[in-house]
């Protein structure tokens, strides 16, 4: 029975099973949209990782260990939304560097 309840909260409720809460998946979306529109998409992916560490922590508040490496389909559908609108609205040219990526 725990088994059957298990596989319905899986299929119909994707998002209880995210690592992330909606807040933090908005902050790391808008984050990473004010952080490409200010530098360029090239420039901010080609930034070191212990940068970008540094950068997310610092404007943020948020440890880097937030971000989900291994997003569920949830996560990753929720924050790429977010990421495109915000930058569609700010930097729509960036938008398509950071599409082509």
């Amino acid at each position: 029975m725990a088994y059957a309840f298990v596989l319905v909260l899986l299929f119909l409720c994707p998002s209880a099973w995210s690592s992330t809460t909606r807040q933090e998946r908005s902050i790391i979306a808008r984050w990473t949209g004010e952080n490409i529109c200010a530098m360029g998409a090239e420039r901010f992916y080609g930034l070191p990782e212990d940068e970008i560490i540094d950068l997310f922590e610092s404007q943020t508040g948020l440890r880097y260990s937030v971000i989900p490496m291994e997003p569920t389909e949830s996560e990753r559908i929720s924050i790429t939304t977010h990421l495109t609108a915000y930058m569609g609205s700010v930097c729509p040219s960036e938008l398509e560097q950071y599409r082509k990526r």
